[in-house]
């Protein structure tokens, strides 16, 4: 029998729904709601599968290119580090996280771009392929801690009217 678990799948409809909301300038929930998701699930293998499946939905709305095997390398590495941190539910822990999250994302996203992009290989088009990502990652960066507040002020609300409800 299947076990339908309820946040489990209101967090992969939010991955999917913040995935395929994605913008071209990189201003997007989904590193966010990984942040928040991974406070959620516990097996991290199961959410890895819920992020790729979200990532490859948006890979065949968007266009799916070669260097996509790098961000699902960079989502792979943001779990494992989300996982081996501690799990103390808190904004300014979700907020270094998001610090965290988004650099891994910058510099394995970028690296896939320069290898697979790159007409030459030399050190300064290396470096030129991240000065060329910087606004996107900025952008990425700022759309995080942004989703970061508002998901944690949704819980707060969501938590203060739990409480509210059970006192009456």
């Amino acid at each position: 029998m299947i076990n339908i678990n309820y946040m489990n799948i209101s967090i992969l409809l939010l991955l999917l729904v913040s995935k395929l909301s994605s913008s071209f300038i990189n201003i997007s929930p989904f590193i966010a709601t990984i942040i928040i998701g991974a406070y959620f699930i516990n097996n991290k293998y199961h959410f890895l599968l819920m992020i790729c499946i979200a990532q490859f939905i948006s890979d065949m709305s968007f266009g799916m290119h070669v260097s996509s095997v790098f961000v699902y390398m960079s989502y792979f590495c943001i779990v494992l580090i989300l996982y081996l941190s501690e799990k103390n539910f808190s904004l300014v822990n979700s907020l270094i996280k998001a610090v965290h999250a988004n650099v891994i994302f910058f510099f394995i996203s970028n690296f896939g771009h320069f290898v697979f992009f790159s007409e030459s290989y030399s050190l300064p088009i290396f470096f030129n392929s991240y000065e060329a990502g910087i606004p996107f990652g900025a952008n990425l960066m700022l759309s995080t801690l942004f989703f970061i507040f508002i998901y944690h002020a949704l819980l707060a609300i969501s938590n203060k009217q739990l409480v509210s409800s059970w006192l009456k």
